[in-house]
């Protein structure tokens, strides 16, 4: 029982879908006014890469209230991974056993259990929220060597 705790858990929940929102409508408006064109290809290709960790945040924190919605949802998304190539037992041309697929790491085990719960937790409070923070650093310094914001065409 924490005071406020519910507030602040759904306040930080309408931020995530603030957050996708915002990113999807910024990589729209970057489409629409052609600013992924030259001299500014590697920065669209950094944003499309922080869009990619944008949606990877909120898959892992919708997890994390570990109700039957998220055992779905981590069942779903495991054994999404597990059909991928080459990392996934069961994608196509699969070269790694069972165990130790992309899939068995990120459950911690052959099963969704405890660890798969704290892999979770640590993606989503430590390890995409670092690589975010470069990559939204390298897009930003790259904005401004680029010139700054783009305009229509």
């Amino acid at each position: 029982a924490v005071t406020f705790g519910l507030f602040i858990r759904n306040m930080h929940r309408w931020a995530g879908h603030a957050m996708v929102l915002t990113v999807i409508l910024h990589m729209c408006r970057v489409f629409y006014t052609g600013s992924y064109k030259p001299p500014r290809e590697f920065n669209w290709c950094v944003g499309v890469t922080l869009l990619v960790l944008t949606l990877l945040l909120s898959f892992t924190g919708y997890l994390l209230p570990w109700d039957q919605l998220a055992l779905w949802a981590v069942t779903v998304g495991t054994n999404m991974a597990k059909a991928t190539p080459v990392l996934g037992a069961e994608g196509p041309f699969p070269i790694l056993p069972e165990t130790s697929d992309i899939c068995f790491y990120l459950r911690g085990s052959v099963d969704i259990s405890q660890n798969t719960l704290l892999r979770f937790y640590v993606l989503h409070c430590i390890g995409l929220p670092l690589i975010a923070v470069g990559l939204m650093g390298i897009h930003f310094w790259r904005v401004r060597k680029d010139g700054g914001i783009s305009g229509p065409l």
